[in-house]
């Protein structure tokens, strides 16, 4: 048995500037010293008021932020180097809270379940590629008629699904959650 934890989190620290005017800024500890571990199968939830830095948490472990302290490891490696970070994003991704910012408006549903296949070239042809996303569409309760539409020109609910269905694209062993049953 493997004792290793999936995710290790180590003294994380997530600081923004925030302008005080005049080229005077003053940091904004929005997460400060978070460690945890999550060993595979686990589930950790993150429960706090708003603005406590439950999303902030989550965005920094994929480094959609730069962490400004603290150590994240994956199955027993340091994530440090851009190399690391893409090698992670592939077993790692986000569902994020809000459906609506999340998807871009200028893509079908089609090319936006597809973009993760493309930037992990995770298929051998398009025809592949086409299978995948329908797959993933049905896995999520969506059918072969919505691949060709534009996320707005569907519900909240909707939206969600199309943010998990690109979330699970990858095959990830590990997803961050941001309140995503919130528009469902």
């Amino acid at each position: 048995m493997n004792s290793r934890p999936l995710i290790e989190v180590k003294g994380l620290k997530e600081y923004f500037d925030i302008n005080m005017g005049f080229f005077r800024t003053k940091p904004l500890k929005a997460v400060d010293d978070v460690s945890f571990t999550i060993n595979k199968g686990e589930t950790l939830g993150l429960v706090g008021e708003s603005g406590c830095g439950k999303t902030t948490v989550g965005r920094t472990i994929l480094h959609l932020y730069k962490p400004t302290a603290g150590e994240i490891w994956y199955n027993g490696k340091l994530i440090k180097t851009k190399e690391d970070i893409h090698e992670f994003r592939k077993k790692a991704t986000m569902v994020f809270q809000d459906p609506y910012s999340s998807l871009n408006p200028r893509m079908t549903v089609s090319d936006i379940v597809g973009e993760p296949l493309d930037v992990h070239h995770m298929c051998a042809n398009k025809k592949e590629r086409e299978e995948r996303i329908l797959e993933l569409m049905g896995h999520v309760g969506l059918n072969s008629d919505h691949a060709r539409r534009y996320a707005h020109e569907f519900s909240g609910g909707q939206r969600q699904r199309i943010g998990i269905a690109r979330a699970l694209a990858v095959e990830p062993k590990f997803i961050v959650c941001d309140e995503p049953v919130s528009a469902l």
